[in-house]
């Protein structure tokens, strides 16, 4: 998703992502549900997934499979500091009202190590352990199938070449009597997939667990049905799992916070299930670094991290259990119905305009959750939407790149007191965390303006994960005003009472 490679570019990893996913795959790609490679096509449902992207993000929706990515990111782990340890488990843990206790095991030693700490994340997948333990039971659509991966390549490319819709290079959905399943082909059909939601007769029950009955020779008749014709392939691996949609109870259980798959399970239709949980560590890190700091209260953790991210991970739930149903199993319509399920058009208005609501921003009761990414302006909650900026020094930058490192106030031209207001405030004893002086510099009728719903004198204090905190159209008649304004302003967005 653009939103999850925007903050792997405040990593500085972007650009590598997008050259390794350029070596397997077309950015250039559709969605589309066919017959079989060799039938006819049905539907088109994107035709290029980074259409018009420039004017909303300034980066791309780039595939990377788990085996290019990992290393990627385990590399920057490493380089950042982080301590990872391979082969261990977490076998035990307790918590008090001070922090938590962890017991792992080093399986390659053969060890047994407590930790104490003062937060646990569990981000230990699909079927958390911890989330179990504690207690937490889950609502929604539950168990959709029990599905399969056949992990193949394409041995005679010539043939493959002659068929309708073996042209299409991006994510094709392929629906017949035999399968339900989706295709993802890399340029040199060397190391592609064929993802089974369903297999055999639509609506009926066995049809929603192909993996039970799995074995090679079933899994060459659904390849071979959903390719159309009999070409020569290679199939490498068989995987099988559950797709599930349903959502956790509650993130948090006192100092424990679940993220990533242990926070939300969706099926992978639309490919939100990583990018949510990137997203859920993205929101949680900052929060997590400052209260630990002593420069916010832990109410930023323990009330904060759900009340913005749960609502969000439920409509990306939703919006993946549609395009289940839609695009793989139309007869299962009535799961729509059953959950009140909300499906948000164009998915790029849940991807980048969705809206945190929390006591740290400010959000009013009744405020939608997500809106339209070409006409939304950004205000608190909402994501920092991309525009062009320039300073006194450059021009035609980003707003991403100032992004990420911190809290960050943009003022422009009109400006008389926000800048030195915080500057005053940076420099008074007030315990929270510093926030950089951005100028910018731009017209009433900019674009920056439009964008951010401010004049020339405004202000617009943006979190470090990329969130609006604050806004104000244009700026008080003295400093002393609007010192005591920005107190105020950090006191709710870290949780703490300031003086200054």
């Amino acid at each position: 998703m653009p939103r999850t490679m925007q903050l792997f570019k405040e990593l500085g990893l972007y650009d590598i992502m997008r050259e390794e996913s350029l070596k397997y795959y077309d950015e250039h790609t559709c969605v589309i549900t066919v017959e079989s490679l060799a039938g006819k096509l049905i539907h088109k449902w994107m035709d290029d997934v980074n259409d018009g992207i420039e004017e909303i993000s300034a980066t791309r929706r780039v595939f990377l499979t788990q085996q290019v990515m990992e290393p990627i990111l385990r590399a920057k782990a490493l380089e950042l500091g982080a301590n990872l340890r391979f082969s261990t488990e977490l076998t035990d843990f307790s918590q008090d009202s001070d922090g938590v206790t962890a017991i792992v095991h080093d399986k390659a030693a053969g060890t047994y190590r407590k930790i104490r700490a003062k937060y646990m994340v569990a981000a230990d997948g699909f079927n958390s352990r911890v989330r179990n333990k504690l207690g937490i039971p889950t609502r929604g659509p539950g168990l959709l199938s029990r599905a399969l991966t056949i992990y193949f390549q394409i041995t005679d490319k010539k043939a493959l070449a002659k068929l309708p819709n073996a042209h299409y290079s991006g994510v094709i959905y392929a629906t017949n009597k035999v399968v339900r399943s989706i295709f993802r082909f890399d340029r040199d059909k060397k190391e592609s997939f064929l993802l089974i939601n369903e297999a055999g007769e639509q609506g009926t029950e066995a049809s929603r667990f192909p993996a039970d009955t799995m074995n090679m020779e079933k899994a060459k008749e659904y390849l071979r049905a959903a390719i159309g014709a009999d070409i020569g392939f290679e199939i490498f691996q068989l995987n099988t799992w559950e797709a599930i949609a349903d959502l956790p109870d509650r993130f948090c259980e006192g100092r424990i916070v679940l993220a990533g798959d242990a926070a939300h399970r969706m099926p992978p239709n639309g490919g939100y299930g990583g990018n949510t949980g990137v997203q859920d560590a993205h929101n949680l890190g900052w929060k997590l670094a400052y209260t630990l700091q002593g420069m916010a209260d832990e109410s930023l953790v323990t009330d904060t991290y759900e009340a913005e991210r749960r609502p969000v991970a439920k409509q990306t739930i939703e919006q993946a259990t549609a395009h289940y149903v839609h695009r793989t199993a139309p007869e299962r319509h009535h799961l729509i119905e059953e959950h009140g399920i909300r499906e948000v058009e164009p998915d790029v208005d849940l991807e980048l305009a969705y809206r945190y609501h929390s006591n740290a921003l400010y959000t009013k009761e009744g405020d939608p959750l997500t809106e339209h990414i070409y006409s939304a302006v950004a205000r608190s909650g909402s994501i920092a939407h991309h525009v062009m900026v320039d300073t006194p020094d450059a021009k035609g930058i980003p707003i991403a790149d100032f992004l990420g490192e911190g809290f960050v106030l943009f003022v422009g031209p009109g400006d008389v007191c926000w800048r030195f207001a915080m500057e005053d405030v940076n420099a008074s004893k007030t315990g929270f965390p510093k926030v950089h002086v951005q100028y910018l510099v731009y017209g009433q009728d900019s674009p920056f303006a439009a964008r951010y719903g401010v004049d020339s004198s405004g202000a617009v204090l943006v979190r470090p994960d990329g969130i609006v905190a604050w806004s104000s159209i244009t700026c008080p008649d003295d400093i002393t005003k609007a010192q005591k304004t920005l107190v105020e302003v950090m006191s709710k967005v870290v949780g703490r009472k300031l003086r200054c």
